[in-house]
């Protein structure tokens, strides 16, 4: 069964179902003709050498043989549904998985508050504390993902339940401020100019 993500895609994802629509004996040119919209050469290559090296994909045969530069022939040999997050070198990237993990507690929990958010959330090398917990917990609130099942009283933090699961992305709060959710490639909620 082939599935697809939906919703707004970022290039590393995009990237990504084109490797898995091509599977095998593809360059980075039969990349591009599948990649809408395309992604910079540079970034292209980069995620490439990262996939390689990381044990994803295979170069069939070496630039040498097939007499064109650099010009890599490739195969999938490792499938993933989600878009592998590695670094050039093939390492694991761990940016943003605090962030995924939290969205993901939401989801199952259902009802919480932000401790139970910042416990759920802090697995293996992912760890979240109460305070960035609730910065985001917040946000999302203002942004309607929440109804309020308990209000905050002096020492016992608001009980939320999720109301409104968009998808599989977690909504980001950006550097103004606002809630853009890539699930539905909007922003579901801004700050008023004057906070």
């Amino acid at each position: 069964i082939e599935h697809e993500r939906v919703g707004m895609l970022t290039p590393r994802e995009r990237m990504w179902q084109a490797v898995r629509k091509l599977r095998t004996s593809f360059t980075t040119k039969d990349m591009d003709a599948v990649l809408r919209p395309i992604v910079k050469k540079d970034t292209l290559n980069s995620y490439m050498g990262g996939l390689v090296a990381a044990g994803y994909l295979q170069t069939e045969r070496p630039a040498s043989e097939l007499g064109v530069g650099e010009i890599h022939v490739y195969t999938l040999i490792k499938d993933s549904f989600e878009a592998p997050r590695v670094t050039k070198s093939g390492k694991p990237v761990n940016q943003g998985l605090a962030t995924l993990a939290m969205w993901r507690a939401m989801h199952v929990l259902g009802v919480f508050d932000h401790c139970d958010i910042a416990k759920s959330a802090s697995l293996g090398t992912t760890q979240v504390s109460p305070a960035v917990a609730k910065a985001y917990v917040l946000q999302l609130a203002k942004a309607g993902y929440f109804r309020i099942v308990k209000p905050s009283s002096p020492g016992v933090p608001a009980r939320y339940q999720l109301v409104r699961y968009t998808g599989a992305e977690p909504p980001a709060v950006t550097s103004r401020k606002c809630v853009f959710d890539r699930n539905l490639g909007k922003f579901t909620w801004e700050a008023a100019e004057q906070e």
